[in-house]
């Protein structure tokens, strides 16, 4: 069963923590890494109690399917565009950590707005490609030596999400449904 209310307390959340991208980044931007560290834990600390209270009140949203995934980009996108800014990544590894990112933004606007007006779940891969980024992205903001070979593993493990993303997009165009 569905809940189709788009206002859940797990959407709440999830705009919640939407919402300390700003603080995030500017923090990091002027230095601050500690407290932009924190409050980047904060957000994706609410990226894993979003879904948890979605489930356990039965209050999965079509909404809350965009949105969560739309939060987590735009974080994730946010951060690592300010620390190539910063010199912090190379240009090669900026460029290889946006480009799935980027399709896989696109690829659930089309699918989400196309004939058959799709929304996918998260899928292991992706859920992997997040927890890596989000360690690499931890390691950059506090520039701990190891950041690059894990940013590197999350990077390899986006494209294999990118991958699984389209295939089940893919199915789902396919389908007769």
């Amino acid at each position: 069963m569905q809940y189709d209310e788009g206002m859940s307390l797990a959407n709440k959340i999830t705009i919640a923590r939407a919402l300390l991208i700003a603080p995030t980044v500017a923090c990091l931007l002027m230095g601050y890494r500690t407290t932009a560290l924190i409050l980047f834990g904060l957000a994706c600390a609410g990226d894993v109690v979003d879904g948890m209270v979605a489930r356990a009140r039965n209050e999965i949203t079509t909404w809350g399917k965009v949105l969560d995934p739309a939060a987590d980009k735009a974080l994730y996108v946010a951060l690592f565009c300010s620390l190539y800014v910063m010199d912090e990544v190379s240009t090669l590894a900026f460029v290889l950590f946006l480009a799935p990112q980027v399709a896989l933004g696109l690829g659930a606007i089309v699918l989400r707005f196309g004939e058959k007006r799709a929304v996918q779940s998260a899928r292991i891969t992706g859920k992997a490609a997040s927890f890596v980024s989000f360690i690499a992205l931890a390691f950059l903001i506090v520039k701990w030596p190891a950041a690059l070979p894990i940013l590197y593993a999350a990077i390899a493990l986006t494209y294999i999400a990118s991958l699984d993303y389209l295939r089940g997009a893919l199915r789902i165009q396919s389908s007769d449904s």
